[in-house]
């Protein structure tokens, strides 16, 4: 007895359930990807979960003629910190079925038994887990993993022989595909304007697969990369995205009014129109409701006809948006938590000098370490106050602490910071903790930022000179008691000096005193110098460079001889710093031979009343070697540094004035 077996596949295609895109909102506008900025969303563009600000939750389902309405999708996102957010979606409705209706034809000696059956595929994306990171104000990342189920469902047959005829029968078997596909996405806001967003789409991890047989049903997932621009004009959004497997996507979103959206949306693949979306939105406190209606202008199982050939060539390539998506309509309702509280106030940007030198502040004295950026986010006037809260009691502050803002302004506040009442006497730096709360009329704070402050020990330095007066001391009692005994034990030498000499003098006398008591010693190479205040190097009768200029020019200062730091960086050597003074004799440059005949030992520098008089430059770490060695060596220092080397034109030397 013979048997003959054909298999044929009829052309219609029973059944197919789709849907499209997650979000209706995405899905109305097109080309989201710049916009993205909820749980739902953050299927299209991870990184948009940094927008939001608190627990967002987020339901979709859909409706269609032959299925009617059903739950597509629940979505819930958290902002973790103020750099990470975490988004999960599940997506009980996001799969495609198509069901192939064939005949299975035995052939038993002259009879023929035909048997239906079907082939049933199915593609399912149920389950989304997103993480978005911010790296700064303006850019942010996001990835996203998506689990992505293929499942087929085959009917074979099985023949037992008898004594009479075989016995056939029918049996289903069932057969199964896995993947994870990610996304990896980058949003860059340009301006409040502007955004632009580049995404990795479709890396894939097969799981498992079908059998060798049944590859060829597999889900097609091909890598792709995307680019999308975005526009944001207050009441009008737009946007366009393009892929490199020739998709490319455009829409808008009109707001006519406050809390209602407008939307459209065009989708178009190599050039050709594939589809077009329409829909709305509107907000109303936590909750915002949106719709959309997709249509899709393809021929493809338009008819609803399709062969299996037909089907091989298209080949499924998203189970949630592609050729085969039906004409459909979905809403979704989403909570947004954060606006439990509505918040109308958020930080744009905060920048903040991340170290703070103590000398540089002395009891209540303010000084500014950055400024923050306020935005009024929504559509009235505000009063916005700012406050801190610190781990350490230094007092920061902002000026103004509070202001008038207007919507869709941003206005950025300088702070500052003073140690109060604190005398930090710790040599060693402090680690303060800050947080930057801003709040409208509430009392409850729409945002808060975390920043840090390194307070830096009572003698670190930065190594700038313009700030090394912050270390003198002329009014200190250990300073003024030092030069004022010199001068005493002097006084009747300086009598019968001629008045128009007696700075000059006075400054020799005492760094001739000095070289009695003070030692000097090299400087450590210290990524941050050590600088001693004056009393303190009398006290310990060594220091270095930075450590003797400091002394000799407060001690200058304390008996009214103006001085100034000479900054040499980089000019003798690489990576070479030094630093010595210089005085003002108060001698007219008319009359300084009377202390020199050697023009290189001084400079004419025109004083606050026009008169021109001679400068003396010192190298103070000669003090050992007593007034005359120190002048002669900075005479000839100053003139190399200046005049030979062009220390000043290069940038590599300068003159730094002190103001008592």
């Amino acid at each position: 007895m013979k048997l003959r077996l054909f298999v044929l596949f009829f052309t219609a295609l029973n059944l197919a359930v789709t849907q499209n895109l997650t979000s209706p909102q995405a899905t109305a506008v097109a080309s989201f990807s710049t916009f993205a900025n909820s749980a739902l969303s953050s299927a299209v563009n991870p990184a948009g979960l940094m927008r939001i600000y608190d627990w967002n939750i987020g339901l979709t389902g859909y409706y269609k003629i032959y299925s009617g309405t059903k739950m597509h999708s629940i979505g819930i996102a958290k902002r973790l910190t103020e750099t990470q957010s975490l988004g999960f979606i599940y997506s009980p409705g996001s799969s495609i079925e198509f069901v192939f209706p064939s005949i299975l034809s035995i052939n038993i000696g002259n009879s023929i038994l035909n048997a239906e059956f079907q082939r049933k595929i199915t593609y399912s994306a149920n389950y989304t887990l997103a993480y978005a990171l911010r790296l700064s104000n303006k850019i942010s990342l996001g990835s996203l993993i998506q689990y992505i189920s293929q499942n087929l469902i085959e009917t074979g047959y099985k023949i037992q022989p008898t004594d009479s005829l075989p016995q056939v029968s029918i049996e289903t078997k069932q057969y199964s595909s896995s993947h994870l596909s990610s996304k990896i996405s980058l949003l860059y806001e340009v301006t409040s304007k502007v955004s632009f967003a580049l995404l990795l789409e479709n890396l894939s991890l097969r799981l498992k697969k079908f059998p060798e047989q049944f590859r060829n049903f597999e889900f097609e997932n091909n890598f792709k990369v995307k680019t999308a621009v975005g526009l944001d004009f207050r009441n009008l959004k737009s946007g366009i995205e393009i892929s490199s497997i020739g998709e490319s996507h455009a829409g808008i979103e009109a707001q006519p009014i406050k809390n209602l959206f407008f939307r459209g949306g065009l989708f178009s693949e190599k050039g050709k129109l594939s589809g077009f979306s329409t829909g709305l939105g509107f907000r109303s406190g936590l909750f915002q409701f949106d719709l959309a209606y997709f249509r899709n202008t393809s021929d493809i199982w338009r008819d609803g006809k399709l062969t299996q050939d037909e089907f091989f060539k298209k080949l499924v390539k998203n189970a949630e948006f592609e050729k085969f998506a039906k004409d459909e309509i979905t809403f979704s309702i989403s909570v947004d938590m954060s606006k439990w509280h509505e918040k109308s106030l958020r930080i744009k940007n905060l920048a903040i000098k991340d170290e703070v030198f103590p000398h540089m502040l002395s009891n209540f004295e303010k000084r500014n370490i950055g400024s923050v950026e306020i935005e009024n986010i929504s559509n009235k006037v505000l009063n916005a106050k700012i406050d801190f809260k610190l781990s350490y009691p230094v007092e920061i502050e902002a000026e103004p602490n509070e202001f008038e803002i207007k919507p869709n302004e941003t206005k950025t506040i300088p702070i500052s910071i003073s140690l109060g009442t604190i005398n930090p006497e710790n040599n060693e730096p402090i680690k303060i903790n800050a947080w930057l709360n801003v709040k409208s009329s509430s009392n409850i704070s729409d945002e808060v930022k975390k920043f840090k402050i390194l307070l830096r020990g009572r003698n670190d330095w930065n190594g700038n000179v313009e700030e090394l007066k912050f270390f003198l001391r002329f009014d200190s009692p250990e300073i003024s008691s030092f030069a004022r005994k010199i001068i005493w034990e002097r006084k009747d030498t300086l009598e019968k000096i001629d008045p128009m000499l007696r700075k000059f003098y006075q400054a020799k006398f005492i760094f001739d005193e000095l070289s009695k008591h003070i030692i000097y010693v090299s400087d450590p190479s210290l990524s941050i110098d050590k600088v001693q205040f004056p009393e303190e190097t009398l006290k310990l009768r060594t220091g270095d460079c930075d450590d003797l200029a400091i002394l000799y020019a407060s001690l200058l200062g304390s008996i009214g001889i103006k001085v100034a730091f000479v900054d040499v960086k980089d000019l003798r050597e690489i990576n070479e710093s030094h630093v010595y003074i210089i005085f003002d004799s108060e001698i007219d440059k008319k009359f300084v031979q009377a202390i020199t005949s050697n023009e290189k030992k001084y400079i004419i520098i025109k004083n606050e009343n026009g008169t021109e008089t001679a400068w003396i430059p010192i190298e103070t770490t000669l003090v050992h070697e007593g007034f005359d060695k120190a002048w002669a060596t900075g005479a000839e220092q100053f003139f190399n540094d200046f005049e030979l080397n062009l220390g000043h034109t290069k940038g590599k030397a300068k003159i730094v004035f002190i103001e008592k």
